[in-house]
Order: structure tokens, then sequence, then C-alpha cells
């Protein structure tokens, strides 16, 4: 199931010059989509982007393990933002291979307009800095994975 704002399950964590993104999951999909969901709104108030208008994208993205693919997968639709300013409201994870450490994701949402949209902070990159995936973490009340990731603002 894609992610909304209406199902919040990532928060922001200070970090020297830099914020960290902290999502959760039952799933490591459902972890991945909130992560992009929190950078999104980190860059633009996601309760400013309507339901009732429609753009969708889909990117396939590949790593070598699971940082890289996360890293993929989060520049990826950073790259989406910056150069068709879609803001994206929803992310649902298509394929999630992880013996080929691919995934396809659909994102939906619209194209950002300075009279109707919140600007937020602009993300300028990913980083590794801290990034950690926590899968299969059974005490964790948030979920069962966990996600941390430092992008640069």
């Amino acid at each position: 199931m894609g992610s909304s704002s209406d199902n919040v399950k990532y928060e922001y964590r200070d970090h020297t010059a830099d914020i960290m993104l902290h999502a959760w999951g039952d799933t490591t999909s459902e972890a991945f989509e909130q992560t992009a969901l929190a950078m999104f709104n980190y860059m633009v108030e996601l309760d400013s982007v309507k339901d009732e208008t429609k753009t969708e994208h889909t990117i396939e993205v590949e790593g070598h393990d699971m940082n890289s693919l996360l890293f993929a997968f989060l520049d990826e639709w950073l790259f989406v933002f910056s150069t068709e300013f879609l803001v994206c409201k929803t992310f649902h994870i298509l394929e999630f291979d992880r013996e080929n450490w691919k995934i396809t994701c659909k994102g939906t949402g619209e194209t950002f307009d300075k009279k109707k949209h919140v600007s937020g902070t602009e993300v300028k990159a990913i980083t590794y800095s801290c990034m950690e995936v926590k899968e299969d973490q059974e005490k964790e009340e948030r979920g069962k994975t966990v996600i941390y990731t430092i992008v640069d603002i």
C-alpha cells in the first residue's frame, strides 16, 4: 500500500547543518515509501498537495546492497522533483527485488506551484552519512523496518 500524509510513519531529527530522516514501516517497502514521503514533505508541505490532481511517475533504481538501494531510491526521487517539479504525495513500491537489488516505484502528486504549495527547505543531496536500514526489529514499537538517513540541506 502506498504512503500518504494521513498515515505518517516518519519524523525529523536535527543533525549538524543537515537533517536526519527517521522512517519506519511494517515492511521494508513501506519504510522506503515513508522515507521518500518524509523527504518530499520536508521540501513542500504535502497538505498543500491536492489528491484530485494526479500526476504519476514511475522510477526504477538499482544498488548493490540495501544502503546503496536506499540512496539510489531517494536520489532518483530528488532528481524527479528537481527536474520535473513533481511533488509526490503518495508512493507505491511495485517491485522490491532483493536478489538483484532493484526497486520499481510509482509516485503520485502534482506539479509544484509556488502560488499553491507551501515551500519547505531545499534538499540538496542524499548522503550515506549515518545511513541505516534495520530490518526485522521485533522490539521496535514503530515498525519492523526502521530507516535512518541524513540529507544535505
